[in-house]
C-alpha cells in the first residue's frame, strides 16, 4: 500500500509540474476576485509560510501582509512562476523547493498558510501532515487554510475505490489521477479537533470552506 500511494504521490506532483503554465486559468474560472475577497478576509500577519504556493497567486497577497513570507512548493515549474509573479509586484518572498511529504520546518511561523492543498492531503498522510504543521507554527501562532468543499465532487471525475483519487486532463490531452478529498466544514473541524488543534472551518461563498486552527495548549506544549 505504501509503494502504491508513493507512486500516487509521485505523479500527483507530475501533474502539477504539467499543469504549470496553464494552472492559472482556474482562477478566472472561479472568479478570482472573489477569491482573494476570501483570502484577504483571513487572518494573516507576522512571519508567514505559506505550503503549496503555486504560481504564487497567494503568495502576492500574503506578502503585502506580512513581515516576511517563506513558501514552500514540490514543483519548480511553480516555483518560478511564483517567483516572477513575486518579483513584478515589486515585493520580496523566499521560495524553498522540496517534497511537502517529506519537509520539515526549521524554525516556527506566526501564521502557516495553504489555500487548496489540504484536499490533496491523502488520509494515510492527513495526522504526518499536521504534524508537521504544528512543528512549524509558533506557540500561540495560527493556521490559515481555504479549499473546495465537499460539492466539488460532483465536478470532478471521481475514481471508484477506496483510494480518494479524480481523473484530471491536460491540455495536452494527458490523464493523470490525483488526490482529492472533499473536506466537510464540520467534519474537517472535528477531525482536527482529534489530532489537538482548536479549529474554526466554514463554509464560504463560491463553493468553498476557510479554516483557522490553533494548537492547544496541551499540544502546544508537546
Amino acid at each position: 500500500m505504501s509503494d502504491g500511494l508513493d507512486a500516487l504521490l509521485d505523479g500527483q506532483l507530475a501533474y502539477y509540474r504539467a499543469r504549470a503554465p496553464e494552472y492559472d486559468e482556474v482562477y478566472a474560472e472561479r472568479g478570482f476576485r472573489h477569491l482573494t475577497d476570501l483570502v484577504e478576509r483571513l487572518p494573516v500577519s507576522g512571519d508567514v509560510l505559506e505550503l503549496a504556493c503555486g504560481t504564487g497567486q497567494w503568495t502576492v497577497r500574503l506578502a503585502q501582509r506580512a513581515t516576511h513570507v517563506t513558501a514552500v512548493d514540490g514543483a519548480p515549474e511553480m516555483l518560478d512562476i511564483a517567483r516572477r509573479r513575486v518579483e513584478a509586484a515589486g515585493l520580496v518572498a523566499t521560495f524553498e523547493q522540496a517534497d511537502l511529504f517529506a519537509w520539515q520546518p526549521r524554525r516556527r511561523y506566526d501564521t502557516v498558510f495553504f489555500a487548496f492543498w489540504l484536499s490533496h492531503v491523502p488520509p494515510q498522510r492527513f495526522a504526518a501532515f499536521w504534524a508537521t504543521v504544528a512543528r512549524a507554527v509558533r506557540p500561540g501562532g495560527r493556521v490559515v487554510f481555504v479549499d473546495t468543499d465537499a460539492a466539488e465532487r460532483d465536478t470532478e471525475r471521481v475514481v471508484p475505490g477506496d483510494r480518494a483519487t479524480v481523473l484530471r486532463t491536460l491540455k495536452d490531452g494527458s490523464e493523470h489521477e490525483i488526490v482529492k478529498l472533499f473536506h466537510d466544514a464540520g467534519g474537517l473541524a472535528a477531525e482536527l479537533g482529534k489530532l489537538g488543534w482548536t479549529a474554526q472551518v466554514d463554509p464560504a461563498d463560491g463553493g468553498f470552506i476557510r479554516g483557522v486552527a490553533r494548537l492547544t495548549d496541551r499540544s502546544a506544549r508537546d
